[in-house]
Parts: structure tokens; C-alpha cells; sequence
């Protein structure tokens, strides 16, 4: 089937993962590039598993996939969950689909059989390099003659199907690079169907992207000495390839391609380390993508209306760790409290902070909102929130030694006592101003503004670091900081007898 003309039918563009490991990073750029494209476009974006590889590809990991494409704010339109008019997507259930179109490669002359063991292929490829030469195929079994040919499949003997690779030049047509122009004299007769009879990697690949009428082929540019074998093989079949778009691949911080070494590489990682979908969509769009001015912050909607082809660029895409923690922090800053307290729930469930969990949601999105600028990730407030569930009186070594230090600590406190007890209301208005009494009084008193403020943090938290005071007083409320202080002033006297 031809697929529509790119230029005037309906775009319709791919995603095919083998589900043989959690979704990649790159992967998840790639997945990321075509549904901006299809969206962009009102065209179609189909899921398609390539899960020949038998013994690597699990049901656990094509669940990873399917649900860290969800998180991401990825959809498509056709795929093996939802369903469509182009089924069945997984290529383990195509097998019947490949060999009618192998057997008319075979009946027309393009492909032919090959009875070569592994070990025949071996020794040749060996004695070859041997003797100064480049191995490719030799095309023995191209060679046969009739009575010869007959009698191997007579007997049963195991073979593949090989393409017949013609004479000449072969163009790809890349958006990103233009035409490439390969001389077809470097490519081998590539084997289309394994002696199993399973369909090879080329041909499911061609014959999916064929009869899924896909338009537009977008993909790492580790595919494109292969697009020059998918080429050849829709020409073999009388139909026009897609246009192709071969990406830059994601490189670690050193220069070679991203993998574990250079830290996590899973989409399932970073959610479960707690990064917004919406901080790592936005860099990866980023990666090899210029909307053309300065702009780095963007929504997924924005980056739907604004994401183009033509912005795409072939250098090299470096993972960069560090922007990637400063987007995620610009995103959680566009959360309100209670949108970030949603999110980080979970981990303090994951962490076992059950005292956390019990308190009044409104307390608790004061003690998650007042640490939110030391965050990098979700993650991150677990720890910075203890705080808020420790028993008042109840001091450190290192915020005693510090309360310890200073002959004007018990008038400080004091001080904040009686100011605390001035007001009733616990907003935010209120914490300011109470905190503001405080600095004024500390500068009556021909006090630095730290003589009264940092006594008042220590007291109350029994801490020396923390959150702002301002939410100090807002969770506790004027009179719970007050008896913090009080139960600190206790503990400062006990240890004094």
C-alpha cells in the first residue's frame, strides 16, 4: 500500500520500541519528537512494539513503557492498548503479514534463498579479512543452480531469506541532512527472514511502516545506515519510502552515548526520583530543538504549538544533569501548595513518614510549601519536613551549643515570647509582621537583627537549620512558637543545674 503523499494526505508518524528494557531516555525524545509532530499537524501518532526479540523482550517492560510514555503526557492514536484499523501492533503478531510479503520478494526475484550456516559464513568471512579483503556476502547462494537449490529444499535443510541488493546508487531522503546518497555496492544481500521463518528486523520494520500508511519516519540517527536498507526495500516493493528525520542520539557529559555510567537512563527513574513529567518533557524537547529566541520554559501545550521540524538540529545532544535539576525547580515554582503537596505525598509515603501524613492537610501544605526553594526534586522534601512532627525542647548538640553561646540568648527569647503573645492570627500577614516586631525590637535594643532571630529559630525548631521563620509561626501559630520557646527556655535551665 502506498503510503499518502506527505505533502497533502494525513500525517502519520510512529513510535516502535522493543520492549527488551525500561524506556530510554532517547527513546522517550524520540516517542517525544513525533507526538509533538503529530500533534502540531492534527496527524496520527501510532504505538508499535517490535518485540521479535523473543528471548529479551517481557510484558514487564512493555508495561514500563506504556506507563512512563503516560507520565509523560505522551498519547497516541493507534497502538496494541487502543487499538486501530492498522493492527494488530505488535510485531510478534504480524508474522503472517511478513512471509506473503517475503514469498513475493522470493516468486519476483529480489530476495532468494540462503543455505549458509553461521559456521560456513564464519570460516568464509575469516579467510577473506585473511587475505586483505572486506567481507560481505559472497552471494554463493545466489549462485545455485536449479537442481542444486531444489535438492536443499528437499531435504529440509534450514535457510534464510536474503535480499538481492541491485546495482546502483540509493537516496535517503532526510529532513534533516537532505538526500543521502549511498552507493549500493557497499551493502551486502542483508538477510529479511531468519531460519526460524521469523521476519528479520528490515522487512517487519518496511512492511509495518507500508501497510500502517506511516508518512513520516522520525528516529535516532543510529537508524540511518538502516533507512538506506528500508529504502531499498520500498522501492522492491513499488511504494514510496517516508520521509525520513534522523535526530542526534543523547550523549553523556563525556561525549559517548548516554548510559548507565553517567547515571540513571530510565524514564521510570526519574519519576520514581522525583522529577515533574512536565520538567522532563520540556528538556528533552530541548535537546536538539530551538523554538528560535532564548525561551527554555515551556508547558507541554506550548511546546505542541511551537514545536517544528525545521527547528530540529543534527548536533550533538548532551544530557545535561544540572539543567535538567534547575527546569524541574522552575516547574515545581509554578505549583501552587497544594498541587505540590499532592506530588510529594507519595514520597513521604514511599519514606514512612506517617507523623507527616497524619497532620491537617493544611498544615501539612505549610510545612511542604516552606521548604519548596531548597528543592530539587519531589523527593527532597522528605527530611526538611521533619522538622515540623519534632517534640518542642528537644535540642541538638549543635543548636544547644549554639543557644549556650550567648549571654543575651534568655532576654532574646524572652522577648520573642512576649511578641509572640501580642498576636492571634497565624496567615502570612501576621507571621510578617510578628517577625518584623522582632527585628524592630532587636534594633531598639542596639541588637544586630540575627541576636533575636536566630535564638528563634533554634528554640522553636531546636534546629540550626530549617525553614523560613515566617512559616515557623504560621504552622505552629504565635502561641505554639511561644511554647516551643518556653519548653527550649526549660531545657537550657535544666542543663544549667
Amino acid at each position: 500500500m502506498t503510503p499518502p503523499d506527505s505533502n497533502s494526505d494525513p500525517l502519520r508518524v510512529r513510535f516502535a520500541p522493543s520492549p527488551t528494557g525500561k524506556l530510554h531516555l532517547g527513546s522517550a525524545r524520540t516517542a517525544l519528537f513525533n507526538w509533538l509532530f503529530a500533534r502540531g499537524a492534527g496527524g496520527t501518532l501510532i504505538l508499535r512494539l517490535e518485540d521479535t526479540d523473543k528471548e529479551r523482550s517481557s510484558e514487564e517492560f512493555e508495561q514500563d513503557i506504556v506507563e512512563s510514555m503516560h507520565w509523560l503526557g505522551i498519547d497516541w492514536d493507534e497502538g496494541p492498548d487502543v487499538g486501530g484499523a492498522h493492527g494488530p501492533y505488535r510485531q510478534s503478531e504480524r508474522m503472517d503479514v511478513y512471509t506473503e510479503y517475503a514469498e513475493d520478494l522470493l516468486q519476483e526475484g529480489k530476495a532468494y534463498r540462503c543455505y549458509c550456516t553461521p559456521e560456513e559464513l564464519e570460516s568464509r568471512k575469516k579467510a577473506t579479512i585473511s587475505a586483505g579483503g572486506a567481507w560481505r556476502y559472497d552471494r554463493r547462494c545466489l549462485a545455485l543452480d536449479k537442481d542444486e537449490a531444489a535438492k536443499l529444499a528437499g531435504s529440509g535443510t534450514p535457510f534464510t531469506v536474503r535480499f538481492r541488493v541491485p546495482e546502483g546508487t540509493v537516496t535517503v531522503d532526510d529532513m534533516l541532512r537532505g538526500g543521502v546518497i549511498v552507493d549500493a555496492s557497499e551493502i551486502d544481500d542483508f538477510i529479511i527472514v531468519r531460519s526460524d521463518g521469523s521476519a528479520g528486523f528490515h522487512l517487519a520494520v518496511v512492511v509495518d511502516d507500508m501497510t500502517m500508511e506511516v508518512t513520516h519516519v522520525i528516529r535516532g540517527d543510529d537508524h540511518l545506515t538502516n533507512a538506506v536498507r528500508h529504502v531499498l526495500l520500498f522501492q522492491a516493493m513499488g511504494v514510496e519510502a517516508p520521509r525520513f528525520l534522523h535526530h542526534s542520539l543523547l550523549m553523556g557529559p563525556d561525549g559517548s552515548k548516554l548510559s548507565k555510567r553517567h547515571g540513571a537512563t530510565a524514564v521510570s527513574d526519574y519519576r520514581a526520583g522525583g522529577y515533574l513529567p512536565q520538567a522532563l518533557t520540556n528538556y528533552l524537547a530541548l535537546l536538539s530543538w530551538s523554538p528560535g529566541d532564548d525561551r527554555e520554559i515551556f508547558t507541554a501545550d506550548e511546546l505542541t504549538r511551537e514545536f517544528s521540524i525545521e527547528g530540529v538540529s543534527a548536533s550533538k545532544a548532551v544530557f545535561d544533569f544540572d539543567k535538567l535539576n534547575w527546569l524541574n525547580r522552575q516547574h515545581m515554582k509554578r505549583l501552587s501548595s497544594g498541587e505540590l503537596t499532592d506530588l510529594v505525598i507519595p514520597f513521604l509515603e514511599r519514606e514512612g513518614r506517617d507523623s507527616l501524613l497524619e497532620l491537617p492537610r493544611e498544615k501539612l501544605e505549610i510545612a511542604v510549601d516552606s521548604v519548596r526553594n531548597g528543592m530539587e526534586t519531589l523527593a527532597d522534601a522528605v527530611g526538611p519536613t521533619d522538622v515540623y512532627v519534632r517534640p518542642g525542647g528537644v535540642l541538638d548538640e549543635k543548636a544547644a551549643f549554639e543557644l549556650a553561646k550567648s549571654g543575651e540568648v534568655r532576654e532574646a527569647l524572652q522577648f520573642c515570647t512576649a511578641t509572640l503573645r501580642e498576636e492571634s492570627s497565624s496567615d502570612m500577614e501576621a507571621a510578617e509582621r510578628l517577625v518584623a516586631r522582632m527585628r524592630e525590637g532587636a534594633k531598639t535594643r542596639g541588637w544586630k537583627a540575627k541576636t533575636v532571630l536566630w535564638p528563634f529559630r533554634l528554640a522553636v525548631t531546636g534546629l540550626t537549620v530549617g525553614p523560613d521563620l515566617t512559616h515557623l509561626i504560621m504552622f505552629w501559630g504565635p502561641d505554639g512558637c511561644a511554647e516551643r520557646i518556653e519548653a527550649t527556655m526549660k531545657t537550657l535551665e535544666a542543663s544549667d543545674g
